[in-house]
């Protein structure tokens, strides 16, 4: 009766001694090198789609806008229907459409896989400067040459002032163009400094305003169109309109009051 053997997977057939002993550390390195081959070609994958034609720009939705058009808003961000938009960068866009003078201020908002809204906020022109005959916002900003029907008040820039450079705020002429509602502003042909350095107004009438200075300038604008709906009711032309003293403001008419006038 012969003996029972057994054998066992780690050693060789029967006989041959020992088989090969595979160590239990190496097949943790080759299971973590599938792991990581396996992570790499998910993380290309993903990669190529983030790239691929699914996130191209199709939609783009531009508000806000008056002056400059939303092809050159598009133009100026560099934005076309190759851009992608999931890697697209909102600052940068900004930042390039901030270039742009009308432009004061943008926000930016993406719609995946393939929108992107941009919302502009313009400036206001509020002068001419005189000279050059370029528009001025009410932040010194010059934004391009004004056109022949172009009612906005001409403003001198600083001494030494020099072609498109920006105006400082604290320019007084500047400062009280920018307080002018609309109305008001398109009846004025220049705001001007007197020899005394305060501020003198011409009305495009030729009506002379005495502003003084740069100081209650709205409280001023505000007494100055009020006194300009008096004399439309009343046809008083005066010589000039004093409203250095927004609460006691003045005039001296050439032509007296019309029957039942009054202010």
């Amino acid at each position: 009766m012969s003996a029972t053997s057994t054998w066992h997977p780690s050693r060789g057939p029967r006989g041959s001694g020992p088989g090969l002993v595979i160590p239990a550390r190496t097949g943790r390195f080759r299971r973590l090198a599938v792991t990581l081959v396996g992570l790499s070609l998910i993380g290309s994958a993903a990669w190529g789609v983030t790239r691929s034609r699914i996130f191209d720009l199709r939609s783009l939705k531009v508000s806000g806008n008056v002056h400059v058009s939303s092809a050159e808003v598009a133009r100026v961000a560099g934005l076309g229907p190759t851009t992608n938009v999931l890697w697209l960068s909102s600052g940068a866009v900004a930042g390039r459409l901030k270039s742009d003078p009308w432009i004061r201020d943008v926000r930016i908002s993406r719609t995946l896989p393939s929108g992107v809204s941009i919302t502009v906020v313009e400036r206001t022109p509020v002068a001419i400067l005189a000279g050059s005959h370029l528009l001025v916002s009410s932040d010194g900003v010059v934004l391009g040459p004004a056109d022949a029907t172009t009612r906005l008040p001409l403003i001198e820039g600083p001494p030494g002032h020099v072609g498109s450079a920006g105006l400082p705020l604290d320019l007084p002429a500047l400062r009280v163009a920018a307080s002018l509602p609309r109305d008001l502003a398109t009846k004025l042909l220049r705001v001007g400094s007197s020899p005394s350095g305060d501020l003198a107004l011409r009305l495009r009438d030729g009506t002379k305003v005495l502003f003084g200075n740069a100081e209650q300038d709205q409280a001023k604008a505000a007494a100055l169109q009020a006194l300009l709906r008096w004399m439309g009711r009343t046809g008083v032309r005066p010589a000039y309109i004093d409203v250095s003293v927004p609460m006691a403001p003045a005039l001296l008419p050439v032509q007296g009051m019309g029957a039942g006038s009054g202010a």
